[in-house]
């Protein structure tokens, strides 16, 4: 277990090195990518307002979610790269919280990632590489309505059949 997590986090690089420098150039490098302000700001929501944070435990919680991150992203990257991809999908961050165990999370960031996409900004047609405008494609379902009016009507039977039943 402590290999795979020393190879999750550190990749297989520098962790559990000789060189101390070496590993603190390379845990500064990592913890760049989460800023402190950031991190303090998601504290203090969740304690209570007349509670101080010490330097310290900033600094402690910091590390720690650095680690936690670089430990499921690791995973993550192992999710795709078994699938022979080498871009990281938002599934594969679900799979690697699966994989390791942290199931309460899985179904929260599934429905945080619908609901995502659900509301996500549409890219314009044209520069989806369909070649047509939000217009042309307007006025294509207006002059084929059978194609659109056959998927909903084939929904509208289904909703129906069960209700029968």
């Amino acid at each position: 277990m402590y290999g795979r997590i020393k190879h999750a986090l550190g990749r297989g690089r520098l962790r559990g090195s000789d060189n101390k420098a070496e590993e603190e150039d390379y845990a500064a490098a990592v913890g760049n990518g989460l800023p402190m302000a950031n991190l303090v700001r998601l504290i203090r929501q969740v304690i209570p307002t007349n509670v101080k944070i010490s330097a310290h435990a900033k600094q402690l919680t910091h590390d720690c979610a650095v680690e936690f991150v670089g430990f499921v992203g690791g995973e993550a990257v192992e999710c795709a790269v078994e699938q022979h991809r080498r871009t990281i999908t938002p599934e594969d961050f679900t799979l690697a919280f699966q994989r390791l165990g942290f199931d309460d999370y899985v179904e929260p960031m599934t429905t945080y990632i619908r609901r995502y996409r659900e509301n996500a900004p549409r890219p314009h047609a044209a520069a989806s590489g369909l070649g047509f405008t939000e217009e042309e494609i307007e006025f294509l379902m207006s002059v084929i309505p059978e194609l659109h009016d056959g998927a909903a009507s084939s929904e509208e039977e289904e909703e129906e059949a069960p209700a029968a039943a």
